[in-house]
């Protein structure tokens, strides 16, 4: 602990337990901030995916561990561990909105009488609607003194040591934790605050149980009088503001047709997203290793125990990932992309990356629109129908063939689970042929391919 002129003014106190997904955005935007006197203090429940690892390419003052995660406990011992006259909680999947969030939140302490001030929550873009609702009912535009209410919000807020000394927050809740400090305050004749003008964006509500029905009609109508309100991303989220690195595996030699090497023609296409990161490419060909050079692209050694047929195209993003990460390269999310596939559709990746950021989304890949029936054998060997409907094509809904190696966007989290596709899941439908096609031993796919790319 620091003592001292060292001091910080400000110890902000962030929580964790799994939240590799968010814990980049939300350190990023702490660390931008305009008032820069103050220690981020992390305090991780145990997490089993990378979120310490994440958090810890930022310059965090100390990483504390708590084994039982009860919310009042997790802020205490963040608190012990820190140093500030001032005290800030924020979530880890909270993301201030501004650069001058601590700023106005630090405005509202000049006054003696202010015991803590919490900030507004704005839902994603991409957040439920049940969600959104009680975000934006809850959390309006007009700042607030609070003298009897004694509702107070920890997700983004800012208390004072000394009365946090005098009451520290209960470790036997098991939620509102913050609302029994506010009511502590209330009582000693300190005053709450609302502050609209620290925003963060929080994807969670506030409510566990309630009508969906209901809800979408309430979102409905806020969203027509108030887009800003329920439809904005952190900076960070916008598309091509976050790293999403691109995989083109190639196994064995590079395939050419005629004077096409497909290879070269997926890195030019490669090369006109806007969106996209740095490109790899995993490989174990001299040819392969020269064509990525010659286009900025950085090649991966492909180990020949990939090339098994016990192993998986998963198995090959979870190899991919550690790789890059080696090489202090920390994505979001992968594209994979298979060169065998020669054609796509115009800014086809560009769409993949847009999808994913906009809903939310941790694996978007292609699929082709199919209105064919189709049969499959089961578990005793006999045939059985998977689609039952023989009605016209506009009656029926389709099934979606999926074309992985065309295009599948997937979030870091899930590869880290060796999965190609998980979590909430988005499809791009594709509707014509040729983007299916995909170059195999096969003499026919050759011909009719080569034949297209005259």
């Amino acid at each position: 602990m620091l003592t001292g002129d060292d001091m910080p003014e400000i110890s902000i106190i962030i929580r964790t337990k799994n939240e590799e997904r968010w814990i980049r955005h939300c350190l990023t935007a702490v660390f931008n901030q305009d008032y820069k006197d103050f220690e981020v203090i992390l305090v991780d429940n145990e997490s089993s995916d990378h979120t310490v690892a994440a958090a810890r390419r930022f310059p965090l003052a100390q990483v504390v561990t708590v084994e039982k995660f009860i919310p009042g406990h997790a802020l205490n011992e963040g608190i012990r561990h820190s140093s500030g006259r001032l005290l800030v909680c924020l979530s880890a999947h909270c993301i201030p909105k501004n650069n001058d969030w601590l700023s106005r939140l630090l405005e509202n302490m000049k006054d003696p009488q202010v015991a803590g001030v919490y900030g507004r929550q704005l839902p994603m873009a991409f957040t439920k609607e049940v969600d959104k609702r009680d975000l934006t009912i809850v959390f309006g535009l007009d700042r607030r003194i609070q003298v009897k209410d004694y509702f107070f919000h920890n997700a983004n807020s800012m208390l004072r040591r000394e009365l946090w000394q005098q009451v520290p927050f209960d470790e036997t809740a098991k939620n509102i934790e913050d609302r029994i400090w506010g009511k502590a305050m209330i009582e000693r004749g300190y005053r709450l605050v609302y502050e609209p003008e620290a925003p963060v964006y929080h994807h969670h509500g506030l409510h566990h149980a309630n009508d969906e029905t209901r809800v979408r009609g309430v979102v409905s109508i806020i969203e027509k009088i108030d887009q800003e309100q329920v439809k904005g991303l952190p900076d960070s989220f916008l598309p091509g503001r976050g790293n999403v690195v691109t995989l083109l595996p190639v196994r064995g030699k590079v395939r050419s047709l005629g004077r096409h090497n497909l290879l070269k023609n997926l890195l030019d296409t490669v090369a006109q997203s806007k969106l996209l990161n740095r490109t790899y490419v995993l490989a174990n060909d001299d040819e392969a290793r020269r064509i990525a050079e010659n286009h900025g692209a950085v090649f991966l050694p492909r180990p020949e125990v990939l090339d098994s047929n016990t192993k998986s195209i998963e198995d090959v993003l979870f190899y991919a990932l550690d790789e890059i990460e080696r090489r202090g390269d920390y994505p979001d999310a992968m594209l994979l992309a298979d060169y065998l596939y020669p054609f796509r559709p115009p800014q086809f990746f560009d769409e993949l990356v847009y999808d994913a950021q906009f809903k939310g989304l941790d694996t978007v890949f292609s699929g082709r629109i199919d209105f064919g029936n189709y049969w499959k054998r089961d578990q005793d060997g006999q045939f059985i129908r998977v689609e039952e409907s023989l009605l016209p094509r506009e009656s029926r809904s389709p099934i979606y063939r999926a074309l992985y190696g065309l295009g599948c966007l997937t979030s870091v989290p899930v590869i880290r689970r060796n999965r190609l596709v998980g979590g909430s899941v988005g499809i791009l439908p594709i509707k014509e042929h040729i983007y299916s096609l995909r170059l195999t031993d096969d003499d026919t796919s050759s011909q009719i391919i080569e034949a297209l790319l005259r």
